[in-house]
């Protein structure tokens, strides 16, 4: 059975918007590219993964996929993440249905070990497993079994509406508590820390 990424990707100038009081255009710009980039080369280099699919409304988003040997889908205009990842998972129902694994491109800290750990969690039958964010609140990342298993609640308190989505369907629900894939970029202070460590960063310091 085939298995999935999707990575939805908003447009580079756009994303990470609780940074743009402390990085100009430019910075924005370059880190979102550069979180992209490490997220789908994790995702390459995952053995267990058969096909990474990108979604996207950004044309070098998409070239860097088809570049890499991703599956670039070009996002609906005005397209929320929920509408994104459901575009995705229509694709992958109509093109190869199979296993499927939702990932963002904001969490720097996940190791492509992270991913062959969390795809070893797999269940037979119906399963979602979900990796909730650090106050267990949203859901950062989520495996499962069929593209037809998920309705896309990501925002706030979504790790709570997927969970009972899984009840509802009668699916074996798995929670993984992995503090790599639970923590992501999304202020001054995580930029910071992300820089400090990671040689491969912008070495952009936010006040």
């Amino acid at each position: 059975m085939t298995l999935w990424a999707v990575l939805p990707v908003k447009p580079l100038t756009k994303g990470k918007s609780r940074l743009h009081g402390c990085l100009n255009a430019e910075e924005v710009t370059s880190l979102n590219c550069c979180l992209y980039e490490e997220t789908f080369n994790k995702l390459k280099t995952c053995t267990e993964i058969d096909r990474i699919l990108v979604v996207s409304q950004d044309e070098k988003v998409l070239d860097y996929a088809r570049q890499m040997g991703g599956v670039a889908l070009k996002e609906n205009q005005q397209s929320s993440l929920n509408e994104a990842v459901s575009q995705a998972l229509a694709f992958i129902l109509e093109d190869d249905p199979g296993m499927v694994l939702i990932v963002p491109a904001d969490l720097p800290w996940m190791t492509s070990e992270d991913l062959s750990d969390l795809i070893a969690l797999r269940q037979d039958g119906q399963f979602m497993t979900i990796i909730p964010d650090q106050r267990q609140w949203g859901t950062n990342a989520i495996f499962i079994s069929h593209p037809t298993l998920l309705t896309p609640q990501f925002g706030r308190h979504s790790f709570q509406k997927h969970a009972q989505q899984a009840a509802i369907r009668s699916a074996k629900l798995v929670v993984w508590l992995n503090k790599n894939i639970q923590r992501d970029l999304d202020t001054p202070q995580d930029l910071l820390f992300y820089n400090k460590i990671n040689i491969n960063s912008i070495h952009i310091l936010a006040e």
